[in-house]
């Protein structure tokens, strides 16, 4: 069958294209490299399997690549994405992170998976044997819960939270300056009058808190309008390290900190129109040096059906 001249022109210029693409794909290839291992994780055998097998060829220096991961063009979508994931959580670099930062780091990679936002579809349908099934999810809580942290009130404890409390008794007076997060969210002191959301304690650190929110973030609860959330919501969240009796009963210790959300598309957009703030011990220092806290969006993801908003049910 003798192909018409308009066929011949067109498969030529297909074959051009063709031949440019292979070629800017091939200049273009970036190669991963593995790094040597220098502090990795420890954790039981059965827990270790599950993050070897679903995450390391993305989060640690021992990647190891197929075939296709090597083709043109997707050997450099993979290597940006090798080199995004390390700087996240790197498992062969594991030891350093700081004690409390690891229990962090272990209950959002758990939080991330349980969400179904790790891994990546995008990689899991090329890497089927990535998928973490439920019988493996259960693993993972279960080794979370023996990290959890059981805060006994004992003589310490509540000697440091009556001290803290005295000391703020005899600091009180009327700030003259209310002090400024790096990315300019201020404290907001009228928080004590708002609408209290709801009350939660992490095991991973031991500590309890009380979730506020501003009029505009109360009335968008009641509306159920939290996906976008509206301009101008403001979540207010108050921190306490946790005491707990012998009978179990638990009661506020030591002030921690009060982290701030507050919405604003445009101002944030970079962190999905939320800005984050926080203030640590009772004299209310202002945290971070970067205005960005993309590290705490990157934790609200897992979040996103309730608005990147913890601690509301997504049920309907």
């Amino acid at each position: 069958m003798k192909l018409s001249k308009r066929h011949k022109i067109i498969a030529v210029m297909l074959t051009i294209c063709l031949t440019i693409i292979v070629i800017v794909s091939l200049t273009n290839a970036r190669a991963i490299s593995n790094p040597p291992v220098t502090g990795e994780i420890q954790v039981p055998p059965g827990v270790k399997q599950i993050f070897e097998r679903a995450c390391y060829n993305c989060h640690s220096n021992e990647t190891q690549l197929q075939w296709y991961d090597k083709l043109p063009i997707i050997s450099s979508v993979v290597a940006r994405d090798v080199t995004e994931a390390r700087k996240h959580i790197n498992f062969s670099e594991w030891a350093s992170l700081s004690p409390a930062d690891q229990k962090v780091t272990l209950w959002e990679i758990y939080n991330m998976v349980n969400a179904g936002k790790m891994p990546l579809k995008s990689y899991t349908t090329f890497h089927p044997s990535a998928k973490v099934s439920s019988a493996e999810l259960s693993v993972l809580k279960s080794y979370l819960y023996t990290l959890k942290i059981t805060p006994v009130e004992d003589t310490s404890r509540i000697n440091s939270a009556i001290i803290q409390y005295r000391q703020w008794q005899k600091k009180q007076v009327v700030q003259q300056t209310v002090p400024v997060s790096v990315n300019g969210i201020k404290h907001m002191p009228e928080y004590r009058n708002w609408q209290v959301m709801s009350t939660t304690s992490r095991f991973d650190n031991g500590t309890m808190r009380v979730m506020y929110a501003n009029p505009i973030a109360a009335q968008a609860i009641r509306d159920k309008n939290i996906n976008p959330w509206p301009q101008g919501a403001v979540i207010v969240k108050v921190v306490w390290e946790k005491l707990e009796d012998k009978e179990g009963n638990i009661r506020p210790g030591k002030f921690i900190n009060i982290q701030y959300m507050v919405r604003d598309k445009e101002k944030f957009s970079a962190t999905e129109g939320w800005g984050f703030a926080r203030f640590d011990t009772p004299g209310l220092k202002p945290y971070g040096t970067l205005a960005s806290f993309k590290k705490c969006i990157a934790c609200h993801q897992a979040v996103k059906p309730t608005g990147f908003v913890f601690d509301l049910s997504t049920k309907k």
